[in-house]
């Protein structure tokens, strides 16, 4: 009887084409754990494989090193997953591509460290009380990156009671310095290396970050308030969002329907985008125009990290594209109560156009975009 040829055997072009097919970075690193020809294979296929979407860390945990994690490829948790030891009992409150996380503990120590490799990223000061001086940990509710951490130039921003603080990696002796805004800000987004700032009243502040003597990131003029019309919102003063969709900065708007003024027994939440147009006029400089469609790319948002993603048409033809996915501490919908750890899709009304997807049951959880392996 004649032996099938081994698995490691398997020819390139057709490899090429099993690799296509594997989405997510569990089901890759077994993938390269098959043989060392496979593992060899692997290095030149990146290219090929789909692009990787976000995972979305738990906020509860059995135990206190381990956390579930969400994937919306397969739409399951995995359990448990194994904490780095500079997470374990500190809450999450940012984080960027390939698998970076910024964590505060209760003694307002921040860390950032990778969640699959470990690696810690050192601050020259971890100490947060210095611009949170008597404040609990949620007086910080986001920090973000103006780059990968592992880049020596890489700047923190945080959100304070007071206004924002910055740092910068890879600077031994500096420490936080900060800009006071007489506002409630909501949101920070570092775009075209300034840092933005939205407001509860969907201000938005645009902040030019240089560095001082001593290499520390500060805010180098006075705030910027941009000069933006309102747009058509029925539910003003909300805690929305900011981040960059295919090169341009967009907000994303919490909404829901009906209006309050008509009478239904539920109202279901969904989300509007503007993206932020130079149409400079007499009046103003920038206008928030609407956009009904992400096409190929979908928005994966929370509130201590978003991301829009693009889905190739290479392995995600099971993930709707130009949807919102988010969790349901970001809505209200009495009807998740029925759903657990699944996507729950909600009818939105179709003048808008993108649909939101909600993960049931997953409050105060943040999304990671894990490495692509």
């Amino acid at each position: 009887m004649t032996m099938p040829p081994p698995w490691s055997d398997l020819p390139d072009d057709l490899l090429r084409v099993v690799y296509t097919k594997v989405v997510g970075p569990l089901q890759r690193i077994r993938f390269a754990a098959v043989c060392r020809s496979w593992r060899a294979g692997v290095i030149t296929l990146l290219h090929a494989a789909p692009s990787v979407v976000p995972w979305l860390i738990l906020s509860h945990a059995h135990e206190e090193d381990k956390r579930g994690m969400y994937c919306p490829k397969d739409n399951q948790v995995f359990f448990p997953v194994s904490l780095p030891i500079q997470a374990v009992g500190k809450r999450f409150v940012g984080g960027h591509d390939g698998g970076w996380v910024a964590v505060l503990g209760d003694n307002m120590a921040l860390a950032v460290v990778n969640l699959f490799s470990g690696i810690e990223v050192l601050l020259p000061v971890k100490d947060m009380w210095s611009v949170c001086p008597g404040s609990r940990t949620e007086i910080i509710p986001k920090v973000v990156f103006s780059e990968s951490p592992a880049s020596s130039g890489c700047i923190l921003a945080a959100i304070t009671s007071h206004g924002v603080a910055l740092c910068r990696i890879g600077c031994p002796n500096g420490e936080w310095t900060e800009k006071h805004l007489r506002c409630g800000i909501v949101d920070i987004l570092f775009f075209n290396g300034q840092l933005y700032c939205l407001t509860i009243f969907e201000d938005l502040f645009k902040l030019e970050i240089g560095v001082n003597k001593h290499h520390e990131p500060v805010v180098t003029a006075e705030p910027r308030l941009l000069s933006i019309p309102p747009h058509s919102n029925p539910f003003p003063a909300q805690p929305n969002n900011i981040l960059e969709l295919n090169g341009k900065l967009v907000m994303v708007v919490r909404t829901a329907w009906p209006p309050l003024d008509e009478y239904f027994p539920e109202r279901e939440p969904f989300f509007r985008v503007f993206e932020l147009a130079d149409e400079s006029t007499a009046e103003c400089t920038y206008k928030w125009k609407e956009v009904t469609s992400l096409g190929d790319y979908a928005i994966f948002l929370g509130k201590m990290w978003s991301k829009a993603v693009y889905l190739s048409a290479v392995g995600h033809n099971e993930l709707p594209r130009s949807c919102i996915y988010t969790t349901d501490d970001l809505v209200d919908s009495r009807r998740l109560q029925d759903h657990g750890y699944c996507l729950y899709p909600t009818s939105v009304y179709v003048k808008w156009g993108i649909r939101t997807y909600v993960l049931a049951h997953a409050p105060g959880g943040m999304w990671v975009l894990p490495p692509d392996f």
